[in-house]
């Protein structure tokens, strides 16, 4: 599927009935998974013309990089991230 084609279904599937409801969730994770899943956040919020970050916006963006940030400080694993980001 192209980028173009990629982002409309995004796009689509983003606009549906309830997607910008709130959602309040608790989960428990080892710090490995969530270190993992910030890193997956960080990569996915780099990545141009794969048409997911052109559907959500810099409001999507900015509300996955929040995400990314809760989970690294709720894990205590916001000082290591820091860290490895000065590595790459």
């Amino acid at each position: 599927m192209e980028a173009k084609e990629t982002k409309w279904l995004y796009e689509t599937i983003l606009s549906g009935p309830g997607m910008d409801e709130q959602v309040k969730f608790s989960f428990t994770a080892s710090r490995k998974v969530i270190l993992l899943l910030a890193e997956a956040i960080e990569n996915g919020l780099k990545l141009d013309g794969s048409g997911l970050k052109e559907s959500i916006g810099p409001i999507g963006t900015t509300e996955l990089e929040q995400l990314k940030e809760l989970l690294l400080e709720k894990s205590n694993l916001s000082l290591l991230a820091n860290q490895l980001m000065k590595i790459k």
